[in-house]
């Protein structure tokens, strides 16, 4: 069964991955969109294609393997101190992604592009619905579906592994340099996060208090260059875009680094001592017993296949991102 679980859910990421490729084409057929696809259009787009690619996957799954939803997910209430130890993890994990992003940038010029544009789309789209496709959707459905479908048909494999595997695929399945840097981290945290509340309710919170920060500094940050800026608000974007890459280009990678250490420290700070006290303060009746066993599934001879199509995953996300850039 356990081998049954694996191969389903990477096929299912498979699925989930072909879907969010067609969905341009697709949303261009039915709703005959003339252009480029920006803005409003953009973000209904994303929100429309999270909930059917990664929802869809999700209920799937649980129709498949005939377990209800609120087992797979572990849907459990946590405390209120709970809550306030993980906005806080939200806070120094921002905060610690800002020096990675920094680094990134230096590292991989491209990046930059990658983060004007991300700023560009929030910034032409209503407040409303940024609030909704770009805080709470993926709060909700990248949650179900990374850390809940994936760690329910990993239950039984090393934990280490388990990590680095459901880490992997988040932050690629994001589909550029400037998110798969920091998505690798923040993945990481959201899975301790689950794992120290016992609930996917936690790691919900966190991804909603995390796309909270990173969406209002950037609406602020947006406001202002064209309060400040002069001409149309495309203009201010390309100024703000040419005066980003400038700075990121002409910086030494000493100063950057020496830059990114500041953020490092103050939020690894805050991360280490949240992290630490959430984790003091769970139930240990309450662990769901996927994120404790250690022990590997048996080699029945299907192990190969059951990973083939994560292999196929990797192939594809890889050859996806090379032929963007």
């Amino acid at each position: 069964m356990k081998n049954k679980k694996i191969l389903l859910a990477n096929i299912l990421l498979l699925v989930a991955l072909l879907l969010f490729v067609l969905a341009p084409s697709i949303a261009n057929i039915f709703f005959k969109l003339k252009g480029s696809i920006s803005g409003n259009i953009s973000l209904l787009l994303s929100g429309g294609t999270s909930v059917v690619a990664l929802g869809g996957m999700a209920l799937l799954y649980c129709k498949i393997i005939k377990k209800p939803f609120n087992k797979v997910m572990v849907i459990k209430k946590i405390s209120v101190r709970q809550v306030y130890l993980t906005v806080s993890v939200a806070v120094g994990t921002y905060i610690f992604a800002v020096g990675v992003n920094s680094v990134s940038m230096k590292l991989f010029p491209v990046a930059i592009k990658d983060s004007m544009q991300i700023s560009k789309l929030l910034n032409t789209s209503s407040l409303l619905l940024g609030v909704l496709v770009v805080v709470l959707l993926p709060a909700f459905f990248e949650e179900m579906f990374f850390r809940g479908v994936f760690l329910d048909a990993y239950e039984g494999v090393n934990k280490k592994m388990k990590y680095f595997i459901i880490t992997c695929i988040f932050a690629t399945f994001h589909g550029n340099v400037m998110q798969i840097v920091y998505v690798m981290f923040l993945g990481f945290v959201l899975l301790k996060v689950r794992e120290y509340t016992g609930s996917i309710v936690g790691s919900m919170t966190l991804h909603a208090a995390n796309n909270a920060i990173s969406f209002t500094i950037s609406k602020i940050a947006m406001n202002y260059a064209n309060i400040i800026g002069n001409g149309s608000q495309n203009a201010v974007m390309d100024q703000a875009q040419v005066a980003a890459t400038k700075a990121a280009l002409n910086a030494s990678f000493l100063v950057v680094l020496l830059r990114a250490s500041i953020f490092f420290l103050i939020g690894g700070a805050i991360l280490y001592i949240n992290l630490r006290s959430l984790k003091e303060c769970k139930d240990e009746n309450a662990l769901i017993e996927s994120l404790s066993k250690e022990t590997l599934p048996r080699n029945n001879g299907k192990k190969i296949m059951q990973y083939t199509p994560l292999a196929m995953y990797f192939i594809a996300i890889t050859i996806l991102v090379i032929s963007r850039y």
